[in-house]
């Protein structure tokens, strides 16, 4: 076994836990997927501690929460979060948020993934977790790791995700089906390979994922988005019918043909293309990946020829519904779905495109130009739509270079206009201040004096 080294940011967290673990008889653990990053050399986080009593008199129910008491107690750190129901308590040490649990038994109820709790051995608690190599135990006082499974070690080296009981593989997942998701999760972050078992029985039991809640789905796909080439993730969950569960919307794009002068492939594998194709930036990840869900009810064929007429204006709908389901917060909401209803503009582009249009396109993206401008470069897939984009980027840059792109801010308040103009208020400001906009967007170093007299020439009040 290789000698563990922690990284040195936890050094004097593990330091408080040991001593005061041996002056208050307790055996402290670091466990779970902490562990296995130790081993595979990746930066480990979520310190989750296991607490257990030596004291056969003590409540050993809470020895994580006593002993999380303890340590604040000892250090003169805030009290800990309790959860009583489970068992657990959490507790800041040095900036770091650290989780204290005891080894414990679960009993699910059919309709739920949280359980009811018991006490339990060490050994107990390593073969009710999720997979192998997620079930080590790191013994703080002499740094040995414990490999209840007899297979945890192994399948890290083999890189293998496998359930930690083959007899009740089925019911791992039957119990708490968002493992499904934190299994593909897994096999993408660390690259591993899912064991045939394992992934028969994540298959029979995708469909239990409406039991989960829409909060934990998120995260998991969030986790997932930001990898590298998440396209796998998204794949593996279509393929064990997941992602018709939390994501329908996606799934039905499988085998719908696209015009082959724009894209090569099928809706759904152009998609996972662009996901792969954009920054990993959550905000980018997710227009990406919903920007063309829209093609599905948009979708039509006349003399052999296909469009998707207004997609992007459907895609930006059923984005917004699909995020508010899935209890994405509201701006970032408004973010995706501005950013796939204008992802099509750029291609519009051609060098016959007044200065006055550009300002106008750029008006339109605000503050999302740039990310509007990346999601349209990784949707495309012909060399001529990249130049038209680099071509696009260079007259922008060139026009923000010489102050002639920005409009800007307000030039006149509507009670200015009524002080000008001697008029009460109405719906004639409105109709004033759009034709201002007007004015700036073809001349934006037009001045107050000559916007006023070109209003007043027009005769539109």
């Amino acid at each position: 076994m290789k000698n563990i080294v922690l990284p040195k940011k936890y050094l004097s967290i593990i330091s408080k836990i040991v001593l005061s673990a041996k002056e208050n008889n307790f055996e402290t653990y670091i466990v779970g997927g902490f562990v296995r990053d130790l081993l595979l050399n990746r930066e480990p986080k979520d310190l989750d501690i296991m607490v257990y009593s030596k004291d056969k008199i003590a409540d050993k129910q809470f020895s994580g929460i006593n002993f999380s008491k303890i340590l604040a107690k000892k250090y003169s750190l805030h009290d800990p979060v309790v959860f009583e129901k489970f068992g657990t308590s959490k507790l800041l040490i040095d900036s770091e948020e650290v989780e204290f649990v005891m080894p414990r038994k679960e009993y699910y109820k059919f309709d739920s993934r949280n359980p009811d709790i018991n006490p339990a051995s060490l050994e107990e608690d390593a073969l009710r977790r999720d997979f192998t190599i997620n079930a080590l135990f790191l013994r703080l006082s002499d740094m040995t790791i414990l490999d209840f499974t007899s297979k945890s070690i192994k399948d890290i080296k083999n890189k293998i995700i496998r359930v930690v009981n083959p007899k009740n593989t089925e019911i791992i997942f039957k119990q708490d089906p968002l493992r499904i998701l934190r299994a593909v999760r897994q096999s993408l972050q660390l690259g591993f390979s899912i064991e045939t078992t394992t992934y028969d029985a994540m298959k029979d039991s995708a469909k239990r994922i409406d039991i989960v809640s829409p909060e934990h789905i998120r995260e998991e796909l969030n986790k997932i988005i930001i990898e590298h080439t998440p396209s796998k993730a998204f794949l593996m969950m279509y393929n064990i019918n997941l992602l018709q569960k939390i994501l329908p919307e996606i799934a039905r794009l499988k085998s719908l043909k696209q015009f082959i002068n724009y894209h090569f492939d099928d809706v759904f594998t152009h998609t996972l293309n662009v996901l792969d194709r954009t920054r990993n930036d959550i905000t980018l990840r997710m227009s990406a990946l919903l920007h063309d869900i829209g093609k599905f009810k948009t979708h039509k064929k006349l003399n052999n020829k296909i469009s998707f007429l207004g997609h992007e204006f459907e895609s930006a709908k059923e984005s917004e519904s699909i995020l508010k389901r899935l209890k994405y917060p509201k701006d970032f909401i408004v973010k995706v779905s501005s950013i796939i209803k204008n992802h099509t503009y750029p291609k519009m582009y051609t060098n016959n495109w007044s200065d006055n249009t550009i300002r106008r396109f750029f008006k339109r993206c605000g503050d999302k130009f740039d990310s509007i401008m990346e999601i349209s470069k990784a949707n495309y897939d012909k060399i001529n739509d990249e130049n038209k984009l680099t071509e696009l980027n260079a007259r922008v840059k060139y026009l923000k270079l010489k102050n002639m792109l920005y409009l800007k801010g307000e030039m006149f308040s509507g009670k200015e206009l009524m002080e000008i103009f001697d008029k009460p208020a109405g719906k004639w400001i409105k109709i004033v201040k759009n034709k201002i906009e007007e004015l700036q967007i073809e001349n934006p170093k037009i001045t107050k004096d000559k916007t006023i007299k070109t209003i007043k020439d027009l005769n539109i009040l």
